[in-house]
């Protein structure tokens, strides 16, 4: 992948990430639902199921996104960030559209999707920078 020019690089990473983070949260989905309720609807699905898809999801971007874009050269710090920021306004955006829920009962939800993509995320960035850390020790043992 060096010889691809940067911003078509970074299109054909971030959709590959998206692609692999979908089907990754469309599975944490299945298996969450089937967990939370064993698939006899509460009512609660399409909370659970969006706070699962989010988690699974920005868990997975952040460490393929930066796993792909090590592989191309040297990731700086930006990589994971920028991939964590993306996620966060996916996230503001579900929040923002789904605003109208928002009351007494389904405020927990709410929380609980904020907190899980937070905690994802922060392992995620963590994972991010050993993937990092091996993929300069790698390059260095290579000269």
């Amino acid at each position: 992948m060096r010889r691809v020019p940067t911003p078509l690089a970074f299109i054909l990473v971030a959709f590959a990430s998206l692609i692999v983070a979908t089907l990754a949260g469309a599975v944490g989905v299945i298996a969450t639902v089937y967990l939370y309720d064993r698939a006899s609807s509460k009512g609660n699905d399409l909370a659970v199921s969006l706070i699962s898809f989010h988690a699974a999801g920005t868990f997975t971007f952040v460490t393929v996104f930066t796993l792909l874009w090590s592989r191309r050269g040297n990731a700086s710090w930006w990589c994971p960030i920028t991939a964590f920021a993306f996620c966060l306004g996916l996230l503001v955006y579900d929040t923002v559209l789904n605003w109208t829920n928002y009351d007494e009962y389904y405020a927990p939800f709410f929380y609980a999707a904020w907190l899980a993509v937070a905690v994802c995320g922060g392992v995620a960035l963590v994972l991010s920078r050993c993937i990092q850390l091996r993929a300069a020790r790698s390059r260095e043992n290579s000269l």
